[in-house]
């Protein structure tokens, strides 16, 4: 009787394991806000160092999202010795109208792990973009995501390459 209860109940926890990890992959979720109020799995954006930042800005009679690529080192630091820290990005508006700032990866958009962040920014404002460790490793398979205004189609956008 007991080897039977002992069975079942390592069975249960064998299940429990294994179906929190498959919560994990689609746990978390993209955070957008402001430095004072922003937190992204249970860290505020105060209390986090900026990973990288984005200016919509006009160069050369163009209006482009700089820089046009950024890098992402997550292999220098390691996944581990972030401590599975949030990556945290810094999106300002240079420009005296309304601009978008889209965040995505190349891949379907549909699938549990695509990452598809899209905000509005007003002239001059500064938004902050937390985005888990967990959603950033299972995001795409090539490393790579596409960043753009989707507000205006002409308007140049850029890469986010991601080293994992």
């Amino acid at each position: 009787m007991h080897k039977v209860l002992l069975s079942v109940l390592l069975s249960a926890v064998l299940i429990a394991a294994g179906s929190s990890a498959s919560w994990a992959l689609q746990s978390g979720g993209v955070e957008i806000g402001d430095l004072k109020t922003g937190s992204v799995v249970g860290q505020h954006f105060r209390n986090m160092d900026v990973d990288l930042e984005f200016n919509i800005m006009e160069i050369g009679g163009k209006k482009v999202i700089y820089p046009p690529v950024a890098i992402l080192d997550l292999v220098s630091s390691g996944t581990g010795g972030r401590a599975q820290a949030p990556v945290l990005l810094k999106v300002t508006n240079n420009l005296k109208g309304d601009h978008g700032f889209t965040l995505g990866s190349d891949t379907t958009r549909d699938d549990p792990w695509a990452i598809d962040v899209k905000v509005v920014l007003k002239a001059g404002e500064t938004k902050y973009i937390g985005i888990p460790m967990s959603d950033l490793t299972y995001v795409t398979t090539n490393g790579i995501l596409d960043y753009s205004c989707q507000l205006h189609g002409a308007h140049l956008g850029g890469k986010l390459v991601i080293f994992k």
